[in-house]
């Protein structure tokens, strides 16, 4: 069973290969503009290729999973192997202080909602960690939900228009085995009734993403063979790994590391952007938060390099989009 496993492995990894060789090529040749999609009358705020400033991580965060914004000194940011909540002191450029609030295992994402800290669990499972400033740090709740690790949620945001929080799926999209291929959702939380709305709050079509990025051939039959290896997270297309909320628009960001895009949708659910990510700066994007006027933060995980938190402050006047 050992050897299957071993061999299985293998060829999804020889499959990887030819994927990332193809896309390589496919990419210099068709993604000269970064705007692989854009409502007319939406522009984009930011800069993304240039950021005002860029944090590199201690030791510690370097596989940063999520951050959130505290204030205009300080990030709450997670790691997706160890229980522990850290403090990002942007004056120092280093951990203040850490607070314990699990055992080891894999968190993706952390929302400061008040004065409260809740993380999320690759597995769907929630902790609250109730005044998480305070001295005391054994005042934690934990809330599974009917997400599964199948699901392998990463991404969360405090949503205000409902009060609620939004969890974005990587992995499989639905709560049941209903076939997935070719979508990603968007999942809601009431914090109050610690229940799951089983219905998605925002469904991602794929197919639409796989015809603005314009796979060759060899491109779209390896992402398609990949698919179908792992209807969860075969497909290489666009799989979300972060989520926020825009606090003067109210548009909802949703960051993928697989694939390195943004994806923009207006408050109304109505698609405005979708951006590719250009590598050297967004190595592997992971965590995306605001601050209340709108600058805007995004940390990458450590790969050759240490990880980092960039920062990007939002323009009030109409530009071009000769930076972007």
């Amino acid at each position: 069973m050992n050897t299957i496993k071993v061999r299985m492995q293998l060829f999804k990894n020889v499959i990887l290969l030819i994927f990332l060789i193809s896309y390589g090529v496919s990419n210099a040749q068709e993604l000269k503009k970064n705007e692989l999609f854009k409502n007319k009358s939406y522009t984009l705020p930011y800069i993304l290729n240039r950021p005002n400033k860029t944090w590199k991580l201690p030791k510690k965060l370097n596989e940063i999973s999520g951050l959130s914004y505290i204030d205009k000194y300080r990030l709450a940011c997670i790691q997706d192997e160890k229980g522990n909540i850290y403090i990002f002191n942007l004056l120092t450029g280093d951990v203040e202080r850490k607070i314990d609030f699990e055992d080891d295992g894999d968190y993706e994402a952390i929302e400061i909602v008040k004065n409260d800290a809740w993380v999320l669990k690759s597995n769907g499972t929630l902790y609250k960690v109730n005044n998480y400033l305070n001295e005391n740090e054994d005042d934690v709740e934990k809330y599974p939900t009917i997400l599964t690790k199948k699901n392998d949620a990463e991404g969360l945001c405090y949503y205000p228009p409902s009060k609620q929080l939004l969890i974005a799926c990587k992995g499989h999209p639905f709560v049941d085995d209903k076939s997935g291929k070719n979508q990603k959702a968007i999942y809601q939380y009431d914090i109050k009734t610690n229940l799951l709305d089983l219905d998605p709050f925002l469904v991602i079509r794929l197919d639409f993403i796989k015809d603005l990025k314009n796979y060759n051939t060899i491109t779209k039959w390896g992402v398609e063979l990949l698919a179908s290896l792992d209807d969860a997270k075969g497909d290489l297309t666009f799989q979300p790994s972060a989520i926020a909320i825009h606090p003067v628009t109210g548009d909802i960001y949703i960051l993928a590391s697989v694939g390195n895009l943004l994806m923009i949708y207006s408050s109304e659910k109505e698609l405005q952007c979708i951006v590719q990510l250009e590598t050297k700066i967004h190595p592997q994007p992971e965590g995306i938060c605001f601050s209340p006027d709108g600058t805007l933060y995004i940390s990458n995980e450590g790969k050759e390099t240490s990880g980092r938190i960039s920062v990007f402050s939002m323009r009030t006047q109409p530009f071009t989009n000769d930076g972007q």
